[in-house]
């Protein structure tokens, strides 16, 4: 495939490594990345590569991402589009808006229900796809419909065909390429969503340690997943009918282990860290460790929330 092809639909980096895509700062080269800021552009760019049987991954903001250390000899697209609006209480966004983004546009105009949002550095593609969520919210509980792009038809879904759970969706399972979405926000008080808005900011400025990583690493698990004494487990994990995954990672001592470049966060366990120039083979051993002892203590298996690409 000739460049001069790739370049009529965006910016083209050759030989670009990932670390410098990936929150983790974690990844090889890659033969091209072409940053796409048009959704005109990615619907051809996206029938033009079908067309051509080339392989390709889109990214967003890099966020919740554990990219491989050698080559990818596909082609990575960077979803940079950016066109947001507002009216009443809908936002309609582009998949390369960054979540903050929504965020404030949702504060300037009095909008509550995506406060949880704010300090996450993913785009609204990736949130959507994810179904991210934290403090109780999710994507999931704002999103109205969603425009795809799959095997070359443009189509817009409902919520409820969007298969959500805890931290799921069908996107995660297809390959579905979303372009855009419409959220349905609540109108309140903008001197108290900006008061949430700072509380939320304020804690995960505290928690978060000052390296590189991908956001929480393990999912949060369903209360039915314990079989041990009840009585062990923090009361709020009781009320809210799910098992911490930084707690467990925790109970079996691995807050502030490392295994290469790659370390537990001392602030926060279910976050790893890449503090020394860690590899993804680091990521995956210590990982590894950490699920060995849970599992060995507890009978449960931790599952990644973070995308593991082989």
């Amino acid at each position: 495939m000739e460049i001069s092809q790739l370049k009529k639909f965006g910016k083209v980096r050759l030989n670009r490594t990932m670390n410098k895509e990936t929150t983790f700062k974690i990844g090889g080269p890659v033969w091209a990345l072409i940053e796409v800021a048009e959704t005109s552009k990615l619907i051809a760019l996206l029938d033009f590569l079908r067309a051509e049987g080339q392989d390709y991954f889109i990214l967003g903001g890099g966020s919740n991402l554990l990219w491989p250390d050698n080559e990818y000899e596909g082609i990575v697209i960077k979803i940079k589009t950016q066109a947001i609006t507002v009216v009443d209480d809908i936002i309609e966004v582009e998949a390369g808006v960054f979540l903050v983004q929504v965020v404030n546009l949702a504060i300037q105009n009095s909008l509550s229900g995506i406060e949880w949002g704010a300090g996450i550095p993913g785009t609204i593609g990736g949130a959507v796809r994810g179904n991210a969520g934290a403090f109780g919210g999710s994507m999931s509980d704002n999103l109205m419909t969603v425009k795809i792009y799959r095997d070359g038809e443009i189509l817009e879904l409902e919520n409820s065909a969007c298969e959500y759970d805890y931290r799921e969706s069908v996107f995660k399972r297809n390959n579905d390429v979303i372009l855009s979405a419409k959220l349905k926000l609540v109108k309140f008080d903008q001197q108290k969503v900006l008061t949430q808005v700072q509380e939320y900011l304020t804690y995960r400025s505290g928690r978060f340690a000052p390296y590189p990583s991908a956001g929480s690493f393990f999912k949060n698990l369903p209360l039915s997943v314990w079989t041990k004494d009840k009585n062990i487990l923090p009361p709020k994990f009781l009320e809210i009918n799910k098992i911490s995954a930084g707690w467990l990672v925790d109970e079996v001592k691995m807050r502030g282990q490392a295994v290469g470049g790659a370390k537990v966060s001392d602030e926060h366990a279910n976050f790893v860290v890449n503090f020394n120039h860690a590899t993804q083979k680091d990521v995956l051993n210590l990982v590894e460790e950490i699920k060995t002892k849970v599992y060995n203590k507890y009978g449960i298996n931790l599952e990644e929330e973070v995308e593991i690409i082989y």
